[in-house]
């Protein structure tokens, strides 16, 4: 089974606005509905698209859930979050323009957990998990969740066998590393972070991986935004380029990427067939106006453009 862990789900309150959104001025809404937040349950949403079973799991708050659980099963995902009593599913709220240049996102900080709630949840999950189970832990959780209890949990995780998957940040990513995942997609910028260096360039990168002490992580892709990803696996570095495509709504992009790279994993593709499948689901996300899902059909079509370079 295929496992989406979202810490910090929340409901996205999509709103369109007419021309260029404008400070000062009274902008007029064209269009606003209701759609899927957290990193993790949009990788559900790809795998579903993908007619790939999987269960979407991590914390929700009570007041809310009903709402977010009925946008999951309209996509054909199996929810089955830890309920947290008396909280609410947080809000984000992301507003695009008609200059097509990408989304302004609003996002609220989400609910606090108990130690007892962490524990309880962390024994049920690690439970149900077998070895040949992939498990996605994607976004960060709540600032009020430490990094200390993040990295407990992925550890945990981790222990039971499972093909580890994570896609965080800052100092929760940091953790992650210290139990070695399958699999991490840092961004330009936070692998900077990650490995206390400066990078500017795709040749930065290169240089500062092959000095790392990452070499016990099987996959580490680095997302370098319109310039594609570098994937580094096994001694090989490739780069992917993604088609250009007119972007209508780039929230869950990044996210549908690497549910494409799970249903890659999943089915056992090759390196070179694994970047360039989730290089075009990513493609196909961002011409929807939705924060999640894609076109299977528009996918197919867009991977034929796609690049691909074998660096080494």
């Amino acid at each position: 089974m295929i496992y989406s862990v979202t810490l910090n789900p929340a409901i996205d309150r999509i709103i369109h606005v007419h021309d260029a959104l404008t400070r000062g001025k009274n902008n007029h809404v064209s269009e606003s509905y209701n759609d899927i937040g957290g990193k993790g349950t949009h990788v559900s949403v790809v795998l579903s698209c993908l007619d790939t079973p999987n269960i979407a799991t991590g914390f929700i708050g009570e007041n809310g859930k009903e709402e977010l659980y009925s946008l999951l099963m309209e996509r054909k995902v199996n929810p089955e979050f830890f309920v947290l009593p008396n909280r609410a599913v947080r809000q984000n709220y992301v507003i695009m323009d008609e200059t097509h240049s990408g989304s302004f996102m609003i996002t609220q900080t989400g609910p606090s957990i108990t130690p007892d709630e962490l524990g309880q949840f962390t024994t049920d999950f690690t439970g149900k998990l077998e070895p040949d189970d992939i498990v996605v832990f994607a976004g960060n959780p709540s600032r009020l969740m430490s990094p200390n209890d993040y990295g407990s949990l992925l550890k945990k995780v981790k222990e039971t066998g499972v093909r580890l998957i994570v896609d965080a940040s800052g100092d929760y990513l940091k953790k992650a590393i210290e139990i070695s995942p399958t699999l991490i997609k840092p961004n330009q910028y936070e692998f900077g972070e990650l490995t206390q260096k400066k990078i500017t360039s795709i040749e930065d990168t290169i240089e500062v991986m092959e000095k790392s002490n990452l070499s016990k992580i099987d996959y580490i892709i680095v997302s370098l935004g319109k310039k594609g990803s570098l994937l580094f696996h096994n001694g090989s570095i490739d780069h992917v380029i993604p088609p250009k495509v007119k972007t209508v709504n780039d929230t869950g992009c990044g996210d549908a990427f690497v549910g494409g790279i799970v249903y890659a994993l999943y089915k056992n593709f090759s390196v070179e067939d694994m970047l360039t499948f989730a290089t075009s689901v990513s493609a196909s996300k961002a011409m929807q106006p939705t924060s999640s899902g894609f076109v299977p059909e528009e996918a197919r079509l867009l991977r034929e453009q796609v690049t691909l370079e074998k660096i080494k």
